[in-house]
């Protein structure tokens, strides 16, 4: 693989308009197409696992709540060093479990981001709860712990925190602020399976957590499904367990198939770091770059820039083949289902955000001609844009 600072991102020549002063060829023709996604070919690798998985299970005639999930279960609670792990048909089930496992419910209010998927929102809504929400920071794109204490009422429960993209924010604000509030603190870790802050696994730090393995996230299933994550402080008085159905249980065939997906992960993960920082070195003298904060090792669920002239440039880089994405376009306060719940009059740093970010394709099956062919496109198309 070739060195970050070998990327040469020079001047194009008079002679050779194609030609960088340094020698380095811009190529700006469609030759590539490059998909955003590409779950295919990733998944494709484990075939051979799959089918003896598959295989194993079709003679077993267990299909739910067998030793598959028990095995799976316990493999990511160890890998995440939490006390224990259940996994579950979605990640938006996750959300609400965590929530239901605090005894969460009619009347209480839970604190979280205007920029996030809608699960996130919906989870808390479901327990009967209220979604109050503060503003983010302009870097990590995460709550701005700054803001919380006027949100705070003596109706507050919990802080649910998003780790966006596989970033986080300052956790050790977070867990101060409701340590002396008495509030519970939830992770919404739902893009964060194997991101970590100062050498712990993101979903380890509150009382309880939830993972998403929705086909696109790092640890994807060959379907839905997600997970509960549950730490010592509970209340054990609560015991969500029984609020649980057998319908809302990972079946058999996903756990086993995310436990092979599980021992490849952190060689995934690598990946897309080396991958991240290519993108970093060569795009962070032209764009702001979305980031972690100090002490902490993001998975790189995506890779977001910010661009004032965001549409543009995403028209540009798809007439040259360029898949890009848009994590999210309207802040939840903007969003029309959610109308009815927020008289906000503004969250800027969430607004602004919605209008300028930009996630690049990340996967961890990009070649070196793709992340080259990416990055010297994007340089160009900004150069014009100015």
């Amino acid at each position: 693989m070739s060195k970050p600072g070998k990327i040469n991102t020079g001047s194009r020549s008079e002679n050779n308009p194609g030609l960088t002063s340094a020698g380095w060829h811009l190529i700006l023709t469609p030759l590539m197409k490059i998909q955003f996604y590409d779950l295919g070919a990733e998944n494709q690798n484990l075939a051979p696992e799959f089918r003896t998985a598959f295989e194993r299970i079709l003679a077993s005639g267990r299909f739910v709540l067998g030793p598959e999930l028990a095995a799976f279960e316990q493999a990511l609670a160890d890998y995440l060093k939490v006390q224990q792990a259940i996994g579950l048909k979605s990640g938006t089930d996750a959300l609400y479990f965590a929530l239901r496992a605090l005894g969460i419910g009619n009347g209480d209010q839970v604190i979280t981001t205007p920029f996030t998927f809608p699960a996130t929102i919906e989870a808390i809504l479901r327990t009967g709860a209220q979604p109050v929400l503060v503003d983010i920071e302009s870097q990590t794109l995460g709550l701005n712990p700054e803001l919380l204490p006027a949100a705070i009422t003596p109706r507050t429960r919990a802080i649910l925190l998003v780790h966006l993209f596989g970033n986080c924010t300052d956790l050790q604000q977070f867990l101060t602020i409701a340590r002396n509030y008495h509030l519970h603190l939830i992770e919404d870790a739902a893009q964060a399976i194997g991101s970590e802050y100062q050498g712990k696994k993101l979903g380890s730090f509150g009382s309880t957590a939830a993972i998403s393995f929705y086909p696109t996230k790092n640890l994807g299933a060959l379907g839905n499904g997600g997970a509960l994550l549950l730490n010592p402080e509970i209340n054990s008085e609560h015991n969500v367990l029984t609020e649980i159905p057998t319908s809302a249980r990972l079946d058999e065939l996903q756990a086993a198939f995310l436990a092979i997906k599980l021992r490849h992960l952190d060689q995934n993960l690598n990946r897309r770091r080396e991958i991240a920082t290519l993108y970093r070195t060569a795009l962070g003298p032209f764009v702001r770059i979305a980031g972690s904060a100090p002490g902490s090792l993001p998975n790189y669920h995506q890779f977001a820039i910010l661009v004032s002239d965001r549409d543009r440039l995403r028209a540009g880089l798809g007439s040259r083949g360029i898949e890009t994405m848009v994590y999210y376009p309207e802040p939840i306060h903007h969003q029309q289902r959610f109308a009815y719940l927020f008289n906000y009059g503004q969250l800027p740093v969430a607004e602004q955000t919605a209008r300028e970010i930009l996630c690049l394709p990340i996967r961890q099956n990009l070649t070196e001609p793709e992340i080259q062919f990416i990055i010297n496109n994007i340089i160009e198309l900004l150069r014009r844009l100015k």
